[in-house]
Protein backbone atom coordinates (compact mmCIF):
# COMPACT_ATOMS: atom_id res chain seq x y z
CA UNK A 1 0.00 0.00 0.00
CA UNK A 2 1.37 3.79 -1.13
CA UNK A 3 2.48 6.20 1.28
CA UNK A 4 -0.22 8.87 -0.11
CA UNK A 5 -3.18 6.17 0.63
CA UNK A 6 -1.82 5.39 4.36
CA UNK A 7 -1.67 9.46 4.98
CA UNK A 8 -5.44 9.79 3.63
CA UNK A 9 -6.67 6.77 6.03
CA UNK A 10 -4.73 8.35 8.66
CA UNK A 11 -6.16 11.62 8.34
CA UNK A 12 -9.86 9.80 7.67
CA UNK A 13 -9.12 8.14 11.40
CA UNK A 14 -7.69 11.40 12.66
CA UNK A 15 -10.91 13.19 11.53
CA UNK A 16 -13.06 10.48 12.77
CA UNK A 17 -11.60 11.21 16.46
CA UNK A 18 -11.88 14.53 16.37
CA UNK A 19 -15.48 14.68 15.71
CA UNK A 20 -16.14 11.54 18.28
CA UNK A 21 -13.88 13.39 21.09
CA UNK A 22 -15.80 16.98 20.47
CA UNK A 23 -19.42 14.84 20.82
CA UNK A 24 -18.05 12.88 24.40
CA UNK A 25 -16.80 16.55 25.37
CA UNK A 26 -20.66 17.80 24.73
CA UNK A 27 -21.78 15.01 26.67
CA UNK A 28 -19.93 15.65 29.43
CA UNK A 29 -20.36 19.18 29.18
CA UNK A 30 -24.05 18.88 29.15
CA UNK A 31 -23.88 16.40 31.84
CA UNK A 32 -21.73 18.90 34.19
CA UNK A 33 -24.47 21.74 33.51
CA UNK A 34 -27.02 19.38 34.71
CA UNK A 35 -25.04 18.90 37.99
CA UNK A 36 -24.77 22.62 38.41
CA UNK A 37 -28.17 23.32 37.74
CA UNK A 38 -29.15 20.42 40.39
CA UNK A 39 -26.69 21.80 43.09
CA UNK A 40 -28.36 25.13 42.69
CA UNK A 41 -31.41 24.08 42.96
CA UNK A 42 -30.40 22.58 46.07
CA UNK A 43 -28.66 25.54 47.58
CA UNK A 44 -32.17 27.49 46.92
CA UNK A 45 -33.85 25.00 48.74
CA UNK A 46 -31.55 24.92 51.58
CA UNK A 47 -31.43 29.21 51.79
CA UNK A 48 -35.24 29.05 51.94
CA UNK A 49 -35.52 26.23 54.58
CA UNK A 50 -33.14 28.29 56.86
CA UNK A 51 -35.25 31.55 56.53
CA UNK A 52 -38.31 29.54 56.75
CA UNK A 53 -36.66 27.55 59.93
CA UNK A 54 -35.41 30.56 61.39
CA UNK A 55 -38.70 32.25 61.26
CA UNK A 56 -40.59 28.95 62.80
CA UNK A 57 -38.00 27.82 64.79
CA UNK A 58 -37.87 27.77 68.75
CA UNK A 59 -36.23 31.59 68.27
CA UNK A 60 -39.46 32.91 69.09
CA UNK A 61 -39.03 34.92 65.84
CA UNK A 62 -42.47 34.11 64.10
CA UNK A 63 -43.75 35.69 67.73
CA UNK A 64 -41.64 38.48 67.53
CA UNK A 65 -42.89 38.75 63.89
CA UNK A 66 -46.33 39.01 64.73
CA UNK A 67 -46.44 41.13 67.54
CA UNK A 68 -44.13 43.80 65.08
CA UNK A 69 -47.13 43.15 62.75
CA UNK A 70 -49.46 44.89 65.02
CA UNK A 71 -47.56 47.15 66.70
CA UNK A 72 -43.40 47.30 66.03
CA UNK A 73 -43.30 49.80 68.85
CA UNK A 74 -44.20 47.04 71.44
CA UNK A 75 -41.26 45.29 70.52
CA UNK A 76 -38.33 45.21 73.41
CA UNK A 77 -35.12 46.52 72.23
CA UNK A 78 -33.38 43.04 72.20
CA UNK A 79 -36.76 41.77 70.12
CA UNK A 80 -35.94 44.47 67.69
CA UNK A 81 -32.81 43.41 67.20
CA UNK A 82 -33.48 40.10 66.49
CA UNK A 83 -36.38 41.67 64.11
CA UNK A 84 -34.17 43.32 62.09
CA UNK A 85 -31.65 40.16 62.07
CA UNK A 86 -34.20 38.42 60.56
CA UNK A 87 -34.60 40.66 57.97
CA UNK A 88 -30.84 40.76 57.00
CA UNK A 89 -30.75 37.35 56.97
CA UNK A 90 -33.77 37.45 54.77
CA UNK A 91 -32.22 40.24 52.26
CA UNK A 92 -28.66 38.81 52.06
CA UNK A 93 -30.41 35.89 50.99
CA UNK A 94 -32.37 37.65 48.46
CA UNK A 95 -29.16 39.14 47.19
CA UNK A 96 -27.17 35.82 46.90
CA UNK A 97 -30.59 34.05 45.00
CA UNK A 98 -30.76 37.48 42.49
CA UNK A 99 -26.98 37.14 41.82
CA UNK A 100 -27.22 32.90 41.01
CA UNK A 101 -30.77 34.22 38.72
CA UNK A 102 -28.20 36.43 36.62
CA UNK A 103 -26.06 34.04 36.26
CA UNK A 104 -28.27 31.71 35.04
CA UNK A 105 -28.02 28.99 37.78
CA UNK A 106 -31.36 29.07 39.13
CA UNK A 107 -34.65 29.88 36.88
CA UNK A 108 -36.89 32.98 37.36
CA UNK A 109 -39.53 30.64 39.06
CA UNK A 110 -37.27 29.91 41.84
CA UNK A 111 -36.46 33.67 42.51
CA UNK A 112 -40.01 34.50 42.44
CA UNK A 113 -40.92 31.82 45.20
CA UNK A 114 -38.00 33.27 47.23
CA UNK A 115 -39.36 36.72 46.41
CA UNK A 116 -43.14 36.40 47.29
CA UNK A 117 -42.45 34.65 50.23
CA UNK A 118 -40.61 38.14 51.53
CA UNK A 119 -42.93 40.58 49.26
CA UNK A 120 -45.76 39.33 51.16
CA UNK A 121 -44.12 40.15 55.00
CA UNK A 122 -44.54 43.41 53.75
CA UNK A 123 -48.51 43.20 53.49
CA UNK A 124 -48.83 44.60 57.49
CA UNK A 125 -48.67 48.21 57.87
CA UNK A 126 -46.46 48.22 60.94
CA UNK A 127 -43.49 46.09 58.98
CA UNK A 128 -43.92 48.84 55.91
CA UNK A 129 -43.52 51.77 58.56
CA UNK A 130 -40.39 49.72 59.99
CA UNK A 131 -38.90 49.32 56.77
CA UNK A 132 -39.35 53.16 55.88
CA UNK A 133 -37.05 53.74 59.20
CA UNK A 134 -34.97 50.56 59.57
CA UNK A 135 -31.00 51.02 59.47
CA UNK A 136 -30.34 47.96 57.62
CA UNK A 137 -31.73 49.85 54.83
CA UNK A 138 -28.13 51.41 54.58
CA UNK A 139 -26.50 48.07 54.01
CA UNK A 140 -28.09 47.07 51.23
CA UNK A 141 -27.32 47.03 47.73
CA UNK A 142 -29.06 49.33 45.81
CA UNK A 143 -31.15 46.46 43.91
CA UNK A 144 -32.33 45.15 46.89
CA UNK A 145 -33.35 48.41 48.37
CA UNK A 146 -35.05 49.34 45.31
CA UNK A 147 -37.19 45.78 44.93
CA UNK A 148 -38.24 46.48 48.35
CA UNK A 149 -39.26 49.48 48.32
CA UNK A 150 -41.54 48.49 44.83
CA UNK A 151 -42.85 45.56 47.48
CA UNK A 152 -44.17 48.14 50.14
CA UNK A 153 -45.22 50.76 47.00
CA UNK A 154 -47.28 47.49 45.88
CA UNK A 155 -48.75 46.60 49.59
CA UNK A 156 -49.49 50.62 50.12
CA UNK A 157 -51.51 50.40 46.81
CA UNK A 158 -52.77 47.08 47.20
CA UNK A 159 -51.32 45.68 44.25
CA UNK A 160 -49.32 43.25 45.99
CA UNK A 161 -50.24 39.50 46.76
CA UNK A 162 -51.34 39.95 50.25
CA UNK A 163 -51.37 37.08 53.81
CA UNK A 164 -53.75 38.34 56.81
CA UNK A 165 -51.30 38.59 59.84
CA UNK A 166 -53.18 37.91 62.85
CA UNK A 167 -53.03 39.90 65.96
CA UNK A 168 -50.19 38.27 67.82
CA UNK A 169 -51.79 37.50 71.84
CA UNK A 170 -49.22 37.67 74.50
Amino acid sequence: MPIDQLANYAEVFGGLAVIVSLLYLAIQVRAHNRDQRQHRRIETFEIMNTIHDFMSGPSNVSEIFAKAATDYNSLTYAERIRFSNMYSKSFNALELLMGMREDGAISKEELARFEFFLKTSFNPPMIRHWWRTAAVRDSLTNRVRERVDNWVADAETGSANTIAVEPFDA
